[in-house]
């Protein structure tokens, strides 16, 4: 029994020495790894009450552990905007600027995450308060105009920093 215990302790040491070399051989070498934190910042102003594209770009430049350059500074970002515009009863506008993706040196899509929330200023006390206070005393039939007020539209002034945009994935940059 005793003179087969080393034996058996070589063969499980070997085996796990050759399944480790074959993982190692196997797994790839990303030099972009998720979760890299990538500056973002809005061109154009926002607003929920508008329409259209908007223009961001990333901020600076990304570079690698061992300083290969992997995403170049005024490189276009693609963003997916929700807008919702303020309503009657003082509610406000609200917006979400989600990042999609850039273009690495290389010219692969390059997936990202990160998210810019903002919302107006809401007038609801104001709409409601003015609305049935005087729609029950003074101006029955006008009062309840004033729930016809709205809330404020949500604003991202340009030059704003999207914050926390990492990437999705891992890569491997050429």
């Amino acid at each position: 029994m005793l003179s087969k215990l080393p034996q058996r302790f070589l063969a499980v040491l070997m085996a796990m020495l050759m399944l480790s070399v074959d993982l190692f051989a196997v797994a790839p070498d990303f030099n972009l790894r998720r979760g890299t934190t990538v500056p973002v910042r809005l061109v154009d102003e926002v607003k929920s009450k508008g329409k259209g594209a908007v223009a961001a770009i990333v901020d600076g430049d990304v570079y690698a552990p061992d300083g290969k350059l992997l995403i170049k500074q005024g490189e276009v970002v693609n963003l997916q905007v929700q807008r919702k515009r303020a309503r009657g009863c003082g509610i406000p506008g609200r917006l979400t600027i989600n990042v999609v993706s850039t273009k690495a040196v290389d010219g692969q899509t390059v997936s990202m995450e990160g998210t810019l929330a903002e919302k107006g200023r809401g007038r609801i006390g104001l709409a409601v308060g003015l609305g049935a206070g005087l729609g029950m005393t003074f101006l029955p039939l006008i009062g309840f105009a004033f729930l016809a007020i709205r809330g404020k539209q949500a604003v991202i002034e340009p030059n704003t920093l999207i914050p926390n945009v990492t990437v999705a994935s891992d890569y491997v940059i050429k």
